[in-house]
């Protein structure tokens, strides 16, 4: 055996080892995930911000660090932006919804600035966006074939991730709820639902897009910090007059996404 063959098999067998361990924490990180979120739905008293956008994306950012060592500084990037978006889950009052859109303007800029300058990657980036187009053609045919779910009670909690979701709020004492779309999409239906004062419904969205359906007399207000994404209320506005006793208001966080506001 030569000394190329020798290497080359050393690289394979080491290439082997690390492989199999990745997919030993991956399992082991889906069981423990898996079984928290269970706990959780069960009623056990794990706190809510557990299971949100902004630690999902912390755990990303430290197993991007973990199996790089903490060598490649990109880790650090899906981990703080997931540690600042959590601080007023963390520090209620703390007040930070102002400063995110600029935040994570910066953080897309220091990504820009570590990622490594090969041509390659500016390949992948146009296949990431043609698959993401794809995707977003392939959703608008999934909803479509989606049958609306009539959610019970007074909120809302809806989470989509890769796939798509249809939701019907029929309350007349709609107390608002939280929208997450990761990959994904949901509608959610309120026009035959109403509201009693102001009521706040929070939006994360990452690669996603939410469709919200509602009265056109109510009041809404978006508070939504959105990064290549918005918010837009396409509601007819002529000869309706805003209830302002019934005020929706919409908070939360949207890149590279869009809310779509409708009413019937």
């Amino acid at each position: 055996m030569t000394n190329n063959e020798y290497n080359d098999e050393q690289f394979l067998k080491r290439r082997h080892r690390s492989s199999g361990k990745d997919r030993a924490f991956t399992g082991i990180f889906l069981i423990i995930a898996g079984g928290l979120l269970f706990a959780y739905k069960m009623g056990a008293p794990l706190p809510h911000w557990l299971f949100t956008f902004q630690t999902i994306l912390i755990v990303i950012g430290l197993i991007a660090g973990l199996k790089s060592r903490f060598r490649q500084p990109a880790w650090i990037i899906p981990f703080g932006l997931g540690i600042f978006l959590s601080i007023d889950n963390w520090f209620p009052g703390a007040n930070i919804d102002q400063y995110t859109a600029p935040i994570i303007i910066m953080v897309l800029g220091l990504f820009f600035l570590l990622r490594p300058r090969h041509a390659h990657k500016n390949r992948k980036l146009r296949q990431f966006l043609r698959q993401r187009q794809e995707w977003q053609q392939q959703f608008r045919h999934d909803c479509s074939n989606i049958t609306q779910e009539e959610t019970p009670g007074d909120s809302i909690d809806s989470v989509s991730v890769f796939g798509a979701v249809k939701k019907k709020v029929v309350s007349k004492n709609f107390t608002g709820g939280e929208v997450t779309c990761i990959m994904g999409g949901a509608e959610i239906n309120l026009s035959q639902a109403d509201i009693q004062g102001t009521v706040v419904l929070e939006v994360t969205q990452l690669f996603g897009g939410t469709k919200l359906i509602i009265p056109p007399h109510w009041d809404l207000k978006s508070e939504i910090a959105a990064v290549f994404g918005g918010v837009e209320d396409k509601r007819p506005l002529q000869g309706t007059v805003a209830d302002l006793n019934k005020v929706l208001v919409l908070k939360g966080t949207s890149v590279f996404g869009g809310i779509d506001i409708q009413s019937y």
